[in-house]
């Protein structure tokens, strides 16, 4: 058995606690949730314009996220979009209810360069959104592949429930 015979070592130990705990709730609290790329999960056209389809008529069954400028936005959209920025997604407010409200949520951009797009998939992610994925092909492979647009300003997203619980975002 190891002995100490200093008595520094253990006001040394009791110097250290309160800076751990510090740095413990710091991290806690402060640090956000590490996403990669590699967390993305994507989705090919023909599934989301499935998906549009089946949603038709349940009004919380799929969220579509166009985080694109308002003006491109309301040029042409996937129908049933919702035009939602980067900024609305701060990890210092929380999560939306009405967003959580979603069964599921497909965000995209333009194209597979549009960083956007990724970037508010990543940031859903790291505040704890369900059910997030990501339609790399974006508007550009929407439209090629012959499917509806709409045009015009974005739908407000529906009122929260108060007692709403749909097993996401937890």
């Amino acid at each position: 058995m190891l002995r100490l015979h200093s008595r520094r070592v253990p006001r040394i130990v009791a110097a250290a606690i309160p800076a751990f705990v510090s740095l413990c709730l710091l991290c806690v609290v402060g640090c956000d949730k590490d996403t990669r790329d590699s967390d993305i999960v994507n989705v090919k056209v023909a599934e989301v314009s499935e998906l549009v389809k089946d949603a038709e008529g349940t009004p919380l069954a799929l969220l579509l996220i166009d985080p694109r400028p308002q003006t491109e936005f309301e040029d042409g959209h996937i129908p049933g979009a919702r035009n939602l920025l980067l900024t609305r997604f701060d990890g210092e407010k929380g999560r939306d209810p009405r967003i959580v409200a979603f069964s599921e949520t497909i965000v995209y951009g333009e194209d597979p360069s549009s960083p956007v797009g990724r970037a508010v998939v990543k940031r859903m992610l790291a505040m704890d959104y369900k059910d997030v994925r990501f339609f790399a092909g974006g508007l550009n492979e929407w439209k090629a592949a012959n499917l509806p647009i709409e045009t015009g300003p974005t739908k407000p997203l529906p009122a929260a429930k108060a007692a709403t619980t749909r097993g996401r975002g937890r």
